[in-house]
């Protein structure tokens, strides 16, 4: 196996159930039958995951070749195990279509891959260190370190633009039909320290709020950024004080609840939120503590339910919360090879 670090994948499949009033509850708080699955089997020489994006039909993953990290690959990754790896070069960022088709955002392009279908690449204006996709799939939003632009998902074209301020530097997009949220790091000023926050723009890229998301502290970091069906932000960030490792939920431009995450001694870098902004299921991992996914109670702060993903210490990056399945991805620590693979947990 490469001697890098591995990424590693874990898919929760989670069963939903409803209570007398026909809303759906909180997920399982405990998991069985686990499938591992290896996905350094898509190339001789292993893979590092770039993307992980949920999809109609399970989630996708983009992987980049270890042995040439300009080749990359779109897979689908499910329960079942990883299907058909796909080559489509040069990517960075993957979103995915309500009908399935996937987006792969590059440097200068876009890739489209329909289900079943053949890639089509178009041109686009902006080098983007960012993307985002409304969830009806009409406005694709990308960002450099200057401006954030809406463009058309189906053409490249670039509908408007929006400059940032002065100090403003943007860590996470996310998208709903009415326009687009990001995550910063804010200067504010050349002798006071850098602070988490969140602002919003309407359609047209008309700024509507932005808040301080930890104003008790002198400084805070932002890491992950998600939206729930009604467009409550949910973010994760770290901050001075008894609580540094937090979970941040902001609606309506104003900051509504804020808990400490529990069993870490870092901040996750990314997270997934339920469709009704109710639970946030979080990767967490350190020192001392088990590595691995805490369903969070955003209204209350309740930690609901947990899974172990690593036997020792891990480290998790990118989350994604299909139909079927929560999908992190990370790379537990051991003394074994470092290795690319998947654990199917339902």
């Amino acid at each position: 196996m490469p001697s890098r670090s591995a990424a590693l994948v874990a898919l929760l499949v989670l069963t939903g159930c409803t209570g007398v009033d026909g809303n759906a509850t909180p997920p399982p708080r405990s998991f069985s039958d686990v499938v591992t699955i290896d996905l350094d089997a898509v190339s001789p020489a292993g893979v590092d995951v770039l993307d992980m994006a949920a999809g109609p039909d399970g989630a996708l993953a983009l992987l980049a070749d270890t042995a040439d990290p300009a080749v990359t690959y779109l897979a689908p990754v499910d329960a079942d195990g990883v299907g058909d790896a796909r080559r489509v070069d040069g990517g960075q960022h993957l979103l995915v279509a309500p009908d399935g088709t996937a987006l792969v955002v590059g440097p200068g392009t876009l890739t489209r891959v329909p289900p079943g279908g053949e890639p089509s690449v178009v041109p686009l204006d902006t080098e983007a260190t960012a993307a985002a996709l409304s969830p009806d799939g009409r406005r694709l939003y990308l960002a450099d370190a200057e401006r954030i632009a809406a463009v058309d998902p189906d053409n490249g074209e670039t509908a408007g633009t929006v400059d940032l301020d002065d100090g403003l530097t943007l860590r996470r997009l996310a998208a709903s039909d009415d326009g687009v949220t990001a995550l910063l790091s804010d200067a504010r000023a050349p002798d006071l320290a850098d602070v988490a926050a969140l602002a919003t723009w309407d359609d047209r890229l008309r700024e509507t709020a932005r808040v301080e998301l930890a104003p008790d502290q002198p400084a805070s970091v932002p890491f992950g950024l998600r939206l729930a069906g009604d467009g409550t932000a949910v973010a994760t960030l770290s901050a001075a004080g008894d609580d540094p490792f937090r979970v941040v939920v902001v609606e309506d431009g104003e900051v509504t609840a804020s808990h400490a995450i529990p069993g870490t001694d870092r901040t996750p870098p990314d997270l997934a939120v339920s469709p009704d902004g109710g639970v946030a299921y979080l990767a967490v991992a350190g020192f001392e503590v088990t590595s691995g996914v805490i369903t969070l109670d955003l209204g209350s702060g309740e930690q609901l339910g947990d899974v172990r993903l690593c036997d020792g210490q891990g480290t998790f990056g990118r989350v994604a919360l299909g139909k079927e399945a929560l999908v992190v991805v990370g790379s537990c620590i051991s003394s074994d090879a470092p290795s690319s693979t998947a654990f199917v947990l339902r």
